[in-house]
């Protein structure tokens, strides 16, 4: 019997995810996480290039046909209906600043559509991951495998919503949806980048906003969320990675939600 190309491509994910992410721990806390600045300004360290490559290295092991689209070097062409997507560090800043809060997030398209995504936070030894129609897992050190489960909370007035930074509301010259936000909300938190997709896949806070990303931060969460029962979008509502902004929340929320960020500039 032919192999399940998805099933194939989850296991994959979840047998090398956190085993690449944890060699951020090499380099963690130390003097050699002092980064670089890329030609747009962002950082990058010798942490993210080191867990980009030996990520590459182990899908070109076993998929050599996939396309491989990573944050730090340059796309590898396939020829399958099969794309993944490497972010090697989400939060840089919290890497360099010494905070534990950055993950590696591994994603792969089938068709163009993301299917299997996941998020592994090495200095915790946590991750979700998850595949269209075979669920969400929650996956921690020293316990029991359990199922995501989104929150099915509502109203927005008893909501605890997450973003990385008001920076990126700024820069999106939005700061009135960032106001109106910490308004209507129960709480507006600033927990940081990728860790705040594995609090919402596990119930801990309700919503995420992100009015600055690229496709490497975002591709790995829809499957996560989708299958833990949430909803998500650009914040103008389309189903899309492209428009450098998203909203992932309790399915409830969805319509509050966009009924604010829809405000924000195309």
């Amino acid at each position: 019997m032919t192999p399940d190309p998805i099933t194939t491509r989850l296991d994959f994910a979840r047998a090398n995810t956190m085993e690449c992410a944890k060699i951020a721990l090499q380099y963690f806390q130390t003097p050699e996480a002092r980064p670089d600045h890329k030609s747009d300004g962002s950082p990058v360290t010798i942490a993210d290039r080191a867990i980009e490559t030996e990520l590459r290295k182990r899908i070109e092991h076993h998929f050599p046909d996939d396309t491989i689209r990573g944050e730090e070097f340059p796309t590898k062409e396939g020829s399958t209906d099969f794309e993944w997507i490497i972010d090697p560090i989400d939060g840089t800043v919290s890497f360099v600043q010494g905070v534990p809060l950055f993950g590696t997030m591994l994603a792969c398209l089938h068709k163009g559509t993301p299917t299997i995504g996941a998020i592994a936070i090495p200095c915790l030894d946590e991750m979700v991951i998850a595949a269209t129609g075979h669920g969400a897992t929650h996956i921690r050190a020293g316990h029991p495998d359990t199922p995501c489960n989104v929150t099915t909370n509502a109203p927005l007035s008893s909501a605890l919503v997450v973003t990385t930074t008001p920076d990126s509301f700024r820069d999106r010259n939005a700061l009135h949806i960032h106001d109106t936000l910490a308004q209507s909300a129960r709480s507006l938190r600033g927990w940081s980048d990728c860790y705040a997709f594995v609090l919402l896949a596990t119930a801990r806070i309700d919503a995420v906003i992100e009015p600055v990303v690229s496709i490497w931060d975002i591709a790995s969460v829809p499957p996560i969320i989708t299958e833990a029962g949430g909803a998500w979008s650009d914040l103008k509502g389309n189903h899309a990675l492209d428009t450098g902004h998203f909203l992932a929340c309790a399915a409830p929320l969805h319509p509050e939600l966009l009924r604010i960020t829809k405000a924000i500039d195309p």
